[in-house]
């Protein structure tokens, strides 16, 4: 262990928090003098402080003790919810990470995907100027010409480093080698086969036509549920009552115009619901759940069938992150494609 690459990469860290000797000592609850004898390469942290330090910085512990490059590296994703920006050096340590609103064009228009990349971009590239190259990995990107505008137009901004951008699906890819299929189900779904060096998209029409198992199809069938219940005078459901309460509504009909401008995004967002309410044994539910499981199933089938997409697909998405064992039952239902998650 180099002790004093150890001491100055902490320091580093700290610096970039905004934090002195003393705040940083508190948080980990160590007395200043620890802190910097730490950072003076007098002594190491012990194993238990420097899994702290890691943690609290969203680091690897191998990041605070392996060599820095000055090469660096920006991996971006962006779907419909979040856009994630994360800078790495070239042994894979990361250096900085930062967090925006989602990025697809064909939510937000390719204007104001441009310039929340080059404004994420931009704030990176304030602190680390070496940045050799970018990639944008962006949910939506491959729909029309949207990747060659946004390549032509990072370009133009930074013509020193090395640009290339496509699809969200990459990243997933790039996480698990030899798997040759993967299904998102987040803010939206959509499933695609790798077939050597192209890519096969599977569902993802978007949210008009879609109806495939996304956040924003069970968001959706929760508001339709609500107001046919409305209508018909029948008993409210459980999903009823619980969306009422998130808007502090007497009537469904009260926030429809409210749902229209909130657009997709709001919608989704009522996805959570109706799994609490399949938790709880809600028949409606779990009838929408496998409503939407079960459209999913049917994408990884033609994938596996029509595009040799293999038995294993990548599963990832917020649907897939927060309610994986839900959907992973009701999917293996109806298809033999098994999923697997990624760590990362």
């Amino acid at each position: 262990m180099d002790l004093n690459l150890l001491g100055s990469r902490i320091k580093e860290l700290r610096l970039q928090k905004g934090l002195t000797q003393s705040e940083f000592a508190s948080i980990l609850s160590v007395s200043f003098q620890a802190v910097s004898s730490w950072e003076r390469g007098v002594a190491p942290p012990d194993v238990e402080n420097l899994i702290n330090i890691a943690k609290y910085f969203g680091v690897l512990v191998d990041t605070l003790l392996s060599p820095v490059s000055e090469e660096l590296y920006l991996g971006i994703d962006g779907g419909g919810t979040k856009t994630e920006f994360v800078l790495v050096d070239a042994f894979g340590n990361v250096v900085d990470r930062i967090l925006k609103s989602g990025s697809n064009p064909n939510d937000i228009g390719i204007e104001a995907t441009e310039k929340l990349i080059s404004k994420g971009i931009g704030e990176l590239l304030t602190k680390y100027p070496t940045v050799k190259s970018i990639f944008a990995g962006i949910s939506g990107l491959t729909v029309g010409n949207y990747s060659e505008k946004l390549v032509d137009f990072l370009k133009k901004l930074y013509p020193k480093t090395g640009i290339s951008a496509f699809g969200d699906i990459v990243n997933l890819f790039a996480l698990c080698e030899g798997v040759n299929m993967a299904v998102i189900s987040g803010t939206g779904s959509v499933v695609f086969a790798k077939c050597k060096d192209s890519y096969k998209r599977i569902g993802g029409w978007g949210h008009l036509f879609d109806g495939a198992g996304s956040a924003y199809d069970i968001g959706r069938d929760a508001v339709s549920l609500a107001l046919w219940e409305e209508d018909f005078c029948e008993n409210k459901s459980y999903i009823t009552v619980q969306i009422l309460k998130t808007f502090n509504t007497a009537t469904v009909w009260g926030i429809i115009n409210e749902l229209y401008s909130g657009g997709k995004s709001l919608v989704a967002s009522l996805a959570p619901i109706v799994f609490e309410a399949y938790r709880l044994g809600d028949k409606k539910a779990i009838e929408i759940i496998d409503k939407n499981a079960k459209r999913l199933a049917e994408l990884l089938d033609v994938g596996k069938r029509n595009y040799r997409g293999g038995s294993v697909a990548i599963a990832s998405g917020g649907i897939f992150e927060h309610f994986y064992d839900i959907m992973f039952l009701h999917i293996s239902k109806y298809t033999d494609v098994s999923l697997v998650t990624c760590d990362l």
